[in-house]
């Protein structure tokens, strides 16, 4: 736990000195580095918003689930989970953040975080105070126009999520997944067809909707197919356009 976060003064940097995805590549990139503003408007830009940066073992909390909302998470480097805690005690995993993705859009509306997130590894994360940057987004259309942006692909990945979780098969949800890693990857300047995967197969199952003996069988049958090429926690896809063929089938 970070409960320290709660208390921290927004507008003081705290340096981050770990290896970190590149700022161009970053959800944040808009409002620390936009490239579309006068050399007037980034200066008055960053009068409002101040990024800070926090870093965490593997384990901690960023933010618990209840707690205020006062800023946008963005990972700088690491992974995390974020899960909610169901009535009856047990953690439900909603969904995987690797570097360069945002946490925390869901909490803007009700003021308060309906979840909460875990380090899977040790990383860090830049802060986007909340209140600063609706100013500024009051002030500047484009600021405005990325929050709509952001606001939008949150919504469309609950979208798609839900639909996954609703009519996919478990292959499917398991090929879905890989891919969606391999993308979140790519996106971000890292290799989209190896890489490491720091969650736990009972939390990916968690997160699919399948038990821990399910996605073991799953990579078990998608190395035997040629699909993937497992080593421990390191994966390589192989045939991608075998993926998303059975993505798109009906079994």
């Amino acid at each position: 736990m970070i409960p320290a976060l709660l208390d921290t003064d927004v507008s003081a940097p705290v340096r981050l000195t770990s290896g970190k995805v590149r700022c161009n590549l970053c959800c944040l990139q808009e409002f620390c580095e936009p490239d579309s503003l006068t050399r007037h408007e980034i200066d008055f830009l960053k009068t409002f918003v101040k990024k800070q940066e926090l870093r965490l073992r593997r384990g901690e909390q960023l933010y618990r689930q209840g707690d205020e909302f006062r800023a946008l998470f963005a990972v700088h480097t690491g992974s995390f989970k974020v899960c909610v805690a169901a009535d009856d005690g047990k953690e439900r995993v909603t969904g995987f953040s690797l570097a360069g993705d945002m946490m925390g859009l869901d909490a803007i509306d009700a003021g308060r975080h309906g979840d909460y997130a875990v380090a899977l590894e040790d990383g860090g994360v830049c802060l986007l105070p909340w209140e600063r940057l609706e100013e500024a987004a009051a002030r500047m259309p484009l600021v405005r126009r990325q929050v709509m942006r952001m606001l939008s692909r949150e919504v469309r990945r609950e979208q798609e999520l839900g639909t996954m979780r609703g009519h996919f098969s478990a292959e499917r949800r398991f090929a879905a997944f890989l891919l969606s890693l391999s993308r979140q990857f790519a996106s971000r300047g890292f290799d989209g067809e190896r890489f490491r995967l720091t969650m736990s197969r009972p939390d990916i199952g968690n997160f699919l909707g399948l038990t821990a003996e399910t996605v073991s069988r799953l990579f078990t049958r998608f190395r035997d197919a040629e699909l993937i090429q497992v080593r421990a926690r390191d994966v390589e896809l192989l045939r991608t356009d075998a993926l998303r063929a059975l993505i798109r089938s009906k079994n």
